[in-house]
């Protein structure tokens, strides 16, 4: 009997060896033309069975058992697919993926290889940091990135500085065209929301050669955000409240995809802010509240050699200027340089009086692209934007609500890039551009017109090439020639029709190096001339600015800045890559370098203010940066930022006016996350030191710079899953002992205090599976 079951047991294992040494086998192709794709995992779901492609597509599994599997194959540029297999002997498979060597080549570009920015030193922030900084405007949020300052005009209105350099020398690229409003003074605010994009990359270099005039300081990128390509909906909702000001905001995002026609996405976005008066330490900052509002909405399609898409966004802000800005009289202007206290203190409000602004932003944009060949690919690119500006002064006889200025700006603007690889290795783009730009101010306001009607006609022509030498070092070159023709009407102080005009011509070059000395160091060197031509308010402003509360005067001889930039970024990793230190080490040469330099205080009918006047001079920019952070524990990290900027004017042998002062920025961050690494909280407190601008030209501003102040923050964060959504929460409190300060960048240092205590409330909830990146680039 024993016997008998010995062999019985010995055939049944037999026959269970037998059943599982089947063997499934295939190969991975691309559906379109069946070549291999190398490299493909392939798994047999739940299982823990899984091999990888060879470099000709084949893989094979073996010991299988007869069964019904779901195989899941997955390659880099490929949707991952998943397929039904009923395994009843030995199978082969053809695997076909739809394989998207145009998204492959972006991605390994945008990984391995900065494409665009080769040797440049920049930063990017991402979705976890702008969450982080809800409530506040595009500039403050871009603050937090060393080298990047903000030049104040009050509380609301704030604008993005790098290296020193603000306004039309800092180029904004929103979803990839030019924002094209009327960002010529030094309190108009970018018009645009910030939460249209989950990414804003920040160029700290001289980009003409790619961008164009305007880029001579640097570039911001608010990138468009990718398209969904598959079925469902996702998104998120937030909602903020805001301490300082007593009001809140809200934006909301859904997008998705058309399962029927894969490929097609659409994503619709939208957000508010509603603020009353603002709060300095002592008082109330009157008239400074705030309407904004925005909204975007985005269709896509693309396939493996065909892309297009359409954006449309609309931005409206409607915000009080501080009231004590305007004064009636000289001696009331002195009086409110020296008391320290704003000559007008009212009653908190929510309302918004004269003087105000506002404005309207649309921008619609249409994108197709077609690969040519594997390698090449041709992208055409679309731009109308629309810009309505309406600037309100306190005027007499109940003309409060009859705007001072009114402008309506109209640009046109189209691209087209080749992407091409010459042979292996080298790559790069080669592209045409052209603007047409109309500058009209809306009859009716009773007042002459501070800049006059233009029309702006540019064109350019441009090539980058990339040079990969080895797998540690890349070059890039780079030209551009570009040509302005600003055709402008005007009349004369004697009432005469006049149409002066200018022509202006420019070259740019560049050159960078990016070089990975090892796995923990990378140095990154570029060398780049800019150019910009005058723009029309740097030729003929003539008058009060409202919204500047100063009197603008232009010079009609002025001719275009040029400028060369070199820039070093060094990023090392010490002590087991647990501290990173980055160094940007930055320079430029700018010769007619024009700014408003003040020049006295004039009486007029609808008051006293101050006097500044476009001059030309030769200028010279130096500085550094420093972003360091040290992992002190597994959930604790230290960080501390600093910048500092040099200015000189060559010609007047003396510091130039308005340079930011020098800063240092520290946190103690606690991070934590839970077993399933979904569920976070994070906690940092840090402090913002600002020390008092030593060096400044003698004799020529209207009061002494600013003390040193210092500002303690604190931002907790809070992360919770449920099921595929997830719930966040954060809470930021800045200047939380409610310190007294003014900043040398704020065009209002000389009326009022900068903003006191704020605390900012946010609650979002994501659905779907969706945006839900937290981690900030280049985390360690």
């Amino acid at each position: 009997m024993k016997f008998i079951l010995s062999v019985s047991f010995s055939f049944l294992w037999l026959g269970v060896q037998a059943q599982c040494d089947l063997v499934l086998s295939g190969r991975v192709v691309d559906e379109h033309d069946r070549t291999p794709l190398d490299f493909a995992s392939v798994e047999l779901v739940g299982t823990g069975r899984g091999v990888q492609a060879g470099a000709d597509g084949y893989f094979r599994m073996e010991g299988l058992c007869p069964g019904t599997y779901s195989l899941r194959v997955g390659h880099v540029g490929c949707d991952p697919v998943e397929r039904r297999v009923d395994l009843k002997g030995d199978q082969v498979l053809e695997i076909k993926l739809e394989h998207h060597a145009h998204e492959l080549h972006e991605t390994e570009v945008k990984r391995k290889r900065p494409d665009e920015h080769v040797g440049q030193a920049g930063r990017t922030v991402d979705r976890a940091d702008m969450e982080r900084a809800s409530g506040k405007s595009l500039g403050e949020v871009l603050a937090a990135v060393p080298g990047v300052s903000v030049l104040n005009s009050g509380p609301n209105i704030s604008k993005p500085m790098v290296h020193g350099l603000t306004g039309n020398r800092v180029l904004l690229l929103n979803q990839g065209v030019r924002q094209e409003d009327q960002q010529w003074g030094a309190e108009h605010a970018p018009n645009l929301d910030p939460l249209s994009s989950d990414r804003i990359t920040v160029v700290k270099g001289a980009a003409s050669v790619q961008y164009g005039s305007d880029a001579i300081g640097g570039v911001i990128v608010t990138e468009p955000v990718a398209l969904p390509r598959s079925g469902g909906a996702s998104g998120e909702v937030r909602g903020l409240g805001l301490y300082n000001g007593r009001g809140g905001g809200a934006n909301a995002m859904v997008q998705g995809g058309l399962g029927s026609v894969r490929g097609f996405g659409w994503r619709v976005q939208g957000s508010g802010r509603y603020l009353g008066d603002s709060d300095a330490g002592r008082y109330v900052l009157s008239n400074t509240g705030l309407r904004e509002a925005g909204g975007s909405a985005a269709l896509g399609y693309r396939d493996h050699r065909f892309n297009a898409g359409v954006y449309y966004s609309w931005f409206g802000r409607e915000l009080g200027i501080l009231r004590a800005a305007h004064i009636g009289n000289l001696t009331d202007l002195q009086n409110a340089l020296d008391r320290g206290e704003p000559w007008f203190i009212g009653e908190r409000s929510y309302d918004i009086n004269a003087p105000r602004q506002v404005a309207q932003h649309n921008l619609l944009k249409a994108e197709a692209g077609y690969a040519i060949t594997e390698h090449d690919r041709l992208v055409v690119t679309y731009a109308y934007q629309a810009d309505d500006r309406q600037e309100y002064d306190i005027r007499r006889a109940g003309r409060d609500a009859k705007p001072a200025l009114d402008l309506y700006l109209t640009t046109h603007a189209a691209d087209a890039v080749l992407k091409h690889w010459l042979g292996k290795h080298m790559h790069g783009r080669i592209g045409v551009n052209g603007l047409l730009q109309e500058n009209d101010n809306i009859p009716g306001t009773g007042v002459r017109p501070l800049i006059p009607d233009y029309t702006r006609t540019t064109g350019g022509v441009f090539v980058v090439e990339h040079l990969p030498i080895g797998e540690r070092l890349e070059l890039e070159a780079g030209a551009r020639l570009e040509a302005t023709r600003l055709d402008v009407v005007k009349y004369t102080t004697d009432n005469m029709l006049v149409r002066p005009g200018h022509r202006f011509t420019n070259t740019a070059f560049s050159a960078g190096a990016a070089w990975t000395a090892k796995d923990s160091a990378q140095v990154r060197f570029n060398i780049s001339s800019a150019f910009r031509p005058p723009h029309v308010s740097e030729l003929y402003s003539e008058g009060l600015h409202h919204g500047a509360a100063a009197i603008e005067e232009g010079h009609a001889e002025l001719a275009s800045e040029r400028a060369w930039k070199a820039v070093l970024d060094l990023s090392e990793r010490f002590f087991g890559r647990r501290l990173r230190i980055d160094v940007t080490l930055h320079a430029s040469h700018i010769t007619d370098f024009i700014y408003l330099r003040p020049n006295g205080t004039r009486l007029t009918v609808r008051g006293a203010f101050p006097v500044f006047q476009y001059t030309a001079t030769d200028a010279l920019l130096c500085g550094a940066d420093l972003n360091s952070e040290l992992r002190l524990h597994r959930n604790w990290r230290w960080r501390v930022a600093a910048s500092t900027v040099r200015g000189r004017d060559l010609v007047r042998d003396e510091w130039l006016f308005q340079m930011p002062s020098d800063r240092v920025g520290s946190g103690l961050v606690f991070k934590r996350s839970g077993p399933d690494q979904r569920s976070r909280i994070s906690v940092e407190v840090g402090t913002d030191i600002v020390f008092r601008q030593e060096r400044i030209p003698e004799g020529l501003d209207f009061a002494e710079p600013p003390p040193a102040y210092q500002l303690l923050n604190c931002t907790i964060t809070a992360e919770r899953p449920l099921g595929r959504n997830s719930l966040r929460f954060g809470l930021r409190g800045s200047n939380l002992l409610n310190a007294a300060y003014r900043d040398y960048t704020d065009r209002f240092r000389y009326y009022a205090d900068a903003r006191g205590t704020d605390i900012v409330l946010w609650i979002t909830y994501a659905f779907g599976g969706g945006p839900n990146d937290h981690e900030p680039q280049g985390a360690p």
